[in-house]
């Protein structure tokens, strides 16, 4: 019997007008590159059409082991199908899954996407901080081509959105379900360094945790109540983003600082302060939720934020009162007992001479988002938190 994990992801979402983007695609083809958490013999594909108002046609796709600078290892070029067939619709509003593809890849193997849009593509569906570099080529079906006459670049998702491996029947796989702390912006691009990436490196260098697929469903300012921006609440998409995908066996949970912080911020378009309580009750949905699933959940205390964003027009996303609310909201996590497990985001991140404030070399340089190092020592930790959850089992 055939048995599929999650690999890796990129959570749909909508456009945002804050947003630069691109507004579609036209007799083009795009090659996206992603590194798998863990390989396998055999992977299919997901795309995603969520948001979209229209059907898109997949003229063409194709999957392989990547080389550099968006080419290909031409031997490995497989033509991807969808219910047998070589093009594919992307319904509105809907996903799209492939046939299963003959391809082994490695584990922390990087392979190439390669979709070819015959007619206008819209982009109303796509993720905008991918940390990684799209390819974007000139007019034609370059899908099967082992080098791509580039057009132009892009650092976002479009449309592509899970792969999915065949591995053995006790395998499962890890949600990260976040906000762009997880999403891993201010991350090198083109480096794997979210901390989801560094986490599957240390899974696969494990060899009792090698064999667990990563999953990164981390979106830039999301938050767990409100959608107004980016991307459904956490409690509107843990259906899609979590429980959509097979044989997940746990979740983490890294949500909070942007419903905290937003308010009060030319981002926030009108006064929407939410409450520690309604928070509080988020979080116990999301548990209650995985739960009934049979998914064990790791919650993740929120990281420091003191001078956020200084001397820029976001400054008033810290404020004093703001960070009270973040340390009720850690101690509830800290001491309620709720979760699985607790992952203490904050004590690996904070500077010890002013615990409000990330320490500066794990400062990406916004006073919110980790550096590479700081995204690392993230992810030593969730590991030490995931062997305690795992002994405990």
């Amino acid at each position: 019997m055939e048995h599929w994990i999650g690999t890796w992801s990129a959570s749909p979402m909508n456009v945002w007008p804050g947003d630069a983007v691109l507004y579609g695609f036209h007799r083009q083809t795009v090659r996206q590159v992603v590194r798998v958490s863990t390989g396998g013999e055999r992977l299919r594909l997901k795309l995603s059409n969520e948001y979209g108002a229209s059907p898109i046609r997949i003229g063409a796709a194709t999957v392989a082991l990547a080389a550099k600078d968006g080419a290909l290892d031409a031997a490995s070029i497989r033509h991807v199908a969808f219910g047998g067939e070589t093009q594919g619709d992307l319904a509105p509003g809907a996903p799209l899954l492939s046939d299963v593809v003959d391809l082994a890849v490695p584990d922390l193997g990087q392979i190439a996407i390669s979709l070819y849009f015959p007619d206008f593509a819209p982009i109303e569906t796509y993720h905008y901080e991918a940390q990684q570099t799209a390819y974007i080529s000139e007019f034609g079906d370059f899908a099967g081509a082992a080098e791509l006459p580039v057009q132009q670049t892009s650092t976002s998702r479009y449309f592509l959105s899970a792969v999915l491996v065949e591995r053995a029947p006790d395998s499962g796989s890890l949600v990260c379900l976040g906000d762009s702390i997880t999403d891993g912006f201010g991350s090198t691009v083109d480096g794997n360094a979210r901390w989801p990436d560094r986490l599957a490196e240390r899974f696969a260098k494990s060899g009792r945790l090698s064999g667990i697929g990563v999953l990164n469903q981390g979106i830039g300012g999301n938050r767990l109540l409100a959608s107004r921006a980016r991307g459904a609440n956490a409690l509107a998409r843990f259906d899609r983003d979590v429980l959509g995908f097979p044989n997940v066996r746990w979740v983490s949970v890294l949500e909070g600082i942007n419903d905290i912080g937003w308010p009060e911020t030319m981002l926030a378009g009108r006064p929407e302060a939410v409450a520690v309580e309604s928070l509080i009750a988020a979080y116990r949905q999301l548990i209650a939720r995985a739960r009934l699933n049979g998914i064990k959940v790791l919650l993740g205390t929120l990281p420091p934020f003191g001078g956020a964003f200084e001397g820029q027009p976001l400054r008033t996303f810290y404020s004093p009162t703001k960070e009270r609310d973040r340390q009720a909201v850690n101690a509830w996590i800290k001491t309620s007992a709720e979760a699985d497990a607790v992952v203490d985001f904050e004590r690996a991140l904070a500077d010890p001479a002013n615990p409000s404030r990330l320490l500066a070399a794990f400062d990406c340089g916004d006073g919110l988002h980790p550096s590479d190092d700081g995204y690392a020592e993230m992810a030593k930790l969730f590991e030490e938190a995931f062997e305690s959850l795992l002994r405990g089992q």
